[in-house]
């Protein structure tokens, strides 16, 4: 059997209940028809439909200067052969993602070379030749492959 202060709050929880569902019904009932009335929509939030973005940081500025980067990179691989990028990055002081483009960039130039792969690649000095491209390795077929086997 329920107390009367268990009577007293279930009365209380059915009357705010019955009250927030009023302001609700009212609140939708006014944006129709504020819509219909107008005919548009509510206002959206944030940025408007079809608006570009104010002006930032252009695409691929990472914060520090990718040249001043290899240079460092450079130097702290010719005094010290096989290590991996962040290693080289923490060395050097220049910032992970930098490090990675100036790598990209003395690849491809030839200033560096690597072995290795994936976690285990490591930079050493490179000849100075540019990097040639590579051939796609072709997939070697398997045996019946794409064939229909018999059915005994």
């Amino acid at each position: 059997m329920p107390t009367a202060i268990e009577s007293q709050l279930q009365d209380r929880i059915s009357a705010f209940v019955s009250e927030l569902d009023r302001l609700v019904r009212k609140s939708a009932l006014e944006a129709l028809q504020g819509v219909l009335a107008n005919g548009t929509a509510p206002a959206r939030r944030g940025r408007p439909a079809g608006s570009v973005r104010g002006p930032g940081r252009p695409k691929g500025s990472g914060g520090s200067n990718v040249g001043e980067a290899a240079a460092k990179i450079v130097a702290h691989v010719q005094a010290n052969d096989a290590q991996g990028i962040s290693a080289i990055a923490d060395a050097t002081g220049v910032e992970l993602p930098v490090a990675k483009k100036a790598a990209i960039q003395l690849l491809a130039s030839g200033q560096l070379k690597k072995s290795g792969q994936k976690r285990g690649t490591v930079y050493h000095v490179g000849s100075g030749k540019p990097a040639r491209a590579t051939k796609a390795r072709r997939a070697k077929r398997g045996k019946g492959r794409g064939r229909k086997s018999k059915a005994a």
